[in-house]
């Protein structure tokens, strides 16, 4: 029931948002056609004129202009009424959207739009090479061609074309054609009785080409996709996919734009899968509209079958290892020092052996940013919010235990920024915060779930005060050799911050069930020490302008408790005050280089409780390194995984990818992908062969699943595989 609110409640206002704005573009009224009078101008180096018959007959760099259109020959005979003319010798036809023909002779209209030439090559629009014995243009953009060929490759054999004996062709529509040759390097491939080619430079409905791969696991696939210009902002696709051991799933996919500042998309996909005998279903949803007043709105749906699809069919790592959904609409705006925000947020567990559901419906913010109070150099911040709780208390399959809690809370807060010096300043900040729950959810001795008690409301009162010590600040500018004349600045930005919190009241504390920082706040009496380290690089970035670029950053920092200094928190045991030092470093030395890597030490143990690294290297215009490793020394669960990518761009259009996830932990290889790309010279046409080898996992069955996918591309014909651009697990720069 509460999915179902939640989805009516994001989907409702989209569909009259979108009703509205169908509306009113159907309302538009069409633009009035305007009319052309201007005359036919025509130069040559001879020129006789009959003024009785208004004719013209011009010899010698003979050129016809009219408007945007012209035909030049070495003789033309032209009537200057009609518009109505021959030519001969080294004909040029222009016309409109780019088209030009070049032919041995020709008849022409040129105020008509209308002519017929012989022996033609030329381009229809910006895109298509036509070569043909005739070709007739009807109109502004309707032509046909008889005897002719077809390509969007340049060079005196193209890579592809197709020759027709007969076609009829209609720029941003189509080309009917009879008598069809398909060939590739001028050898025939493919003959074609009759044939229907998309001409295209805007969007147009009709059948994509089918998308074609195999799978050891799901057999061949052979995916069918109808795309549907509905308007000028708003289209569709329709797609079937015959998956031959799962059945047949269906897709459909909605996008829309009906101004610069509104858009979305919805997608669904549902397969009554035979292979495991279950149903998938994934319904996703967007949506962005600047509204009146100055607020927006950020929508996305995000709902799945309980049969995981994500795991089970996404290519996207991050998408196939994600534990929850998450839907959310949020309604906000932004004044000078204030922001208002509205935000609704459902969460469902995507793994197969938890049933956990948590829902924010909805939380309210106020925040005020610091304020100058315009006394002793004091600014005054707040942030109050209302919120709304659903929790499921029993995450087992078998049953439900939805609850809801509610949460008021208020904090507002004083600062005074004192200026010891111009290289130092001390911040004191102390605030006052109050949390009102409507109910407790206490925990109930395991293994029984979080129960609900009797007891009523209660609340939490407390202060917090924070010391902020910045400086002194130092810096220092370094001047290179390098001919751009570039400079170098050093800065290092030390830190000391004090955090103080009055111990609370452990029985309040444990009513709480902890959800964010709000609630998980805790008696604190603490130093933090910061030293940020910045490298910064001024040089050149055009002809004339420079700019300051942040090519390095390093921080660290340690805090030091210093209640467990006392041997408060748990008396009798061993101090460690000192939390583990952080140590984390951001570059970016040069455009073909950069290095990250944070780890956190524990010295009390000697040992590194976390260490990530990721650095990617262009060694060259050709080739590309990146490498990434995350280690977590969790004494629960550890952690420690490799992924990388090697990119490599030969000459004449060939690119290499290979990438690699490896469980380091457990010795594990978990996925590797390969991809080999071609484009040849001329962008007329490309390939992409894919190979993926990985675990796939469905409930609590593990298989290993190997996936080929086989893509080809015709410039101005449509993909094959219009998921071409996919990245798996390939990183780039």
């Amino acid at each position: 029931m509460i999915r179902k609110f939640f989805i009516l409640s994001f989907l409702l206002p989209l569909a009259i948002g979108v009703f509205f704005l169908d509306s009113w573009a159907q309302s538009k009224p069409p633009s009035p056609a305007v009319e052309n009078n201007e005359p036919v101008n025509l130069t040559a180096d001879r020129m006789f004129h009959l003024v009785e018959k208004n004719l013209v007959k011009a010899e010698g760099n003979v050129v016809v202009t009219y408007g945007a259109r012209t035909v030049s020959a070495d003789e033309i005979i032209v009537n200057t009424e009609t518009g109505k003319g021959q030519a001969k010798g080294n004909v040029v036809m222009t016309a409109e959207q780019g088209t030009r023909f070049e032919a041995d002779k020709a008849q022409f209209n040129v105020k008509a739009e209308k002519g017929r030439l012989f022996n033609v090559t030329g381009k229809l629009g910006d895109l298509y090479y036509i070569a043909g014995e005739e070709v007739t243009k009807l109109s502004e953009n309707h032509y046909t061609a008889q005897d002719a060929t077809l390509t969007t490759c340049t060079g005196e054999i193209p890579d592809w074309q197709i020759d027709v004996a007969n076609a009829d062709v209609i720029l941003d529509d189509r080309a009917w054609f009879a008598g069809g040759v398909f060939r590739i390097k001028n050898i025939p491939i493919l003959y074609i009785p009759v044939g229907y080619v998309p001409i295209l430079t805007k969007r147009k409905s009709g059948f994509l080409t089918p998308k074609i791969s195999t799978s050891s696991v799901e057999g061949e696939t052979v995916a069918m996709t109808y795309f549907w210009a509905i308007n000028q902002w708003a289209d569709a696709t329709l797609g079937v996919d015959y998956i031959e051991r799962r059945g047949v799933r269906s897709r459909t996919e909605f996008r829309y734009a009906p101004s610069k500042t509104t858009y979305g998309q919805v997608n669904f996909v549902f397969l009554d899968d035979s292979l495991v005998q279950d149903t998938f279903w994934k319904l996703d949803a967007i949506h962005r509209q600047e509204l009146p007043l100055g607020f927006k709105l950020n929508a996305k749906l995000d709902q799945t079958s309980k049969a995981n699809f994500n795991q089970t069919f996404r290519n996207q790592t991050e998408l196939r290892t994600r534990r929850s959904s998450d839907s959310y609409a949020n309604l906000f705006r932004k004044w000078d020092n204030h922001t208002f925000d509205v935000l609704t947020r459902y969460r469902e567990s995507e793994q197969f052996n938890l049933d956990e559901t948590f829902g924010i419906l909805p939380t309210v913010t106020y925040k005020t940013q610091p304020v100058d109070t315009g006394l002793l150099n004091t600014y005054f911040d707040q942030e109050a919010s209302y919120t709304n709780f659903l929790f499921d208390l029993d995450t087992s399959n078998t049953s439900d235990a939805v609850e809801t809690t509610q949460r008021f809370d208020f904090h507002p807060s004083l600062a005074m920024p004192i200026n010891i010096a111009p290289w130092l300043q001390l911040t004191p900040r102390v605030g006052f915060r109050g949390t009102f729950y409507n109910k407790e959810l206490r925990a109930s001795p395991p293994p029984s779930p979080i129960t609900v008690t009797e007891k009523g409301s209660f609340s939490r009162e407390m202060i917090d005060v924070n010391v902020l010590l910045e400086g002194p600040k130092f810096n220092r500018i370094f001047f290179s050799d390098d001919p751009e004349g570039s400079s170098f600045k050093h800065v290092i930005e030390p830190r000391l911050q004090y955090d103080y919190i009055p111990d609370l009241d452990r029985n309040d504390r444990a009513k709480i069930r902890v959800v964010d920082a709000i609630d998980a706040v805790e008696d604190t009496n603490k130093l933090g020490f910061f030293l940020v380290q910045r490298l910064l690089r001024k040089g050149p970035a055009s002809d004339k302008d420079t700019e300051v670029r942040q090519i390095a950053r390093l921080e660290l920092s340690q805090s030091y408790n210093l209640d467990e200094a006392r041997g408060l928190i748990i008396p009798g045991s061993e101090r460690r005050p000192f939390s583990p030092i952080r140590f984390d470093l951001d570059s970016k030395l040069s455009d073909n280089f950069f290095f990250n890597t944070d780890f956190t030490f524990n010295f009390y143990t000697d040992v590194m409780e976390t260490w990530n690294i990721d650095t990617g290297i262009k060694l060259s215009k050709w080739l590309m390194l990146i490498f990434e490793r995350r280690e977590r020394d969790d004494p629960n669960n550890p952690t420690a995984s490799i992924l990388g990518t090697l990119d490599i761009t030969l000459p004449k259009g060939w690119n290499g990818k290979y990438s690699v996830r490896f469980d380091e932990y457990n010795d594990t290889l978990l996925e590797h992908n390969a991809r080999l790309t071609y484009n040849d010279k001329c962008m007329c046409w490309g390939f992409a062969i894919d190979y993926i080898d990985r675990n796939l996992v469905t409930g609590t069955t593990k298989t290993n699943e190997t996936r080929i996918l086989f893509s080809i591309s015709l410039k101005g014909l449509g993909d094959l595989d219009r998921s071409r651009g996919e990245s798996f697990i390939h990183r780039t720069f």
